[in-house]
């Protein structure tokens, strides 16, 4: 009974997987992400309820761009190494009380009529991961957690 619980669970998990974009991606959006994006690879898009979020590779940098339904520009993500990161920010992190924490991501974060981000996770352990947030000059600005 338990195997046939079990099949039934993973079946149901990747029909809905297969079908989990609901809703068709407005023209609206697409248009401002072109409008943006001009050059892009590999682009999918994903439906988050609350907005919609184009995954893409730009240049070769891996990156997400988010935008409202009525097409406006929420923020764009752009993954990089940690080596990628400024000798102010590398500094910051090492000051930070997460120096000793496993270094798992790190991204740049651009959002409208904002100060660019730099966004570092970090994982302390299977569990506890923190979404650390430097500004330029490497100022610890957020700190966050993550699950």
């Amino acid at each position: 009974m338990k195997k046939i619980t079990l099949v039934l669970l993973v079946t149901l998990s990747i029909m809905f997987s297969a079908t989990a974009q609901l809703r068709k991606i407005p023209a609206s959006v697409t248009e401002a992400f072109k409008a943006q994006f001009i050059i892009t690879e590999q682009l999918e898009w994903k439906d988050n309820i609350t907005n919609f979020e184009a995954l893409f590779s730009q240049g070769g940098v891996d990156k997400s761009a988010k935008f409202t339904k009525d097409g406006t520009w929420i923020e764009t993500t752009s993954t990089i190494a940690f080596e990628g990161l400024s000798a102010a920010i590398k500094d910051g992190f090492a000051k930070s009380k997460y120096a000793s924490w496993e270094v798992k991501t790190v991204s740049i974060v651009e959002q409208p009529n904002k100060v660019i981000m730099y966004k570092v996770v970090v994982k302390n352990d299977d569990i506890l991961k923190r979404n650390l947030f430097f500004t330029r000059n490497g100022q610890l600005i957020k700190d966050n957690i993550t699950i």
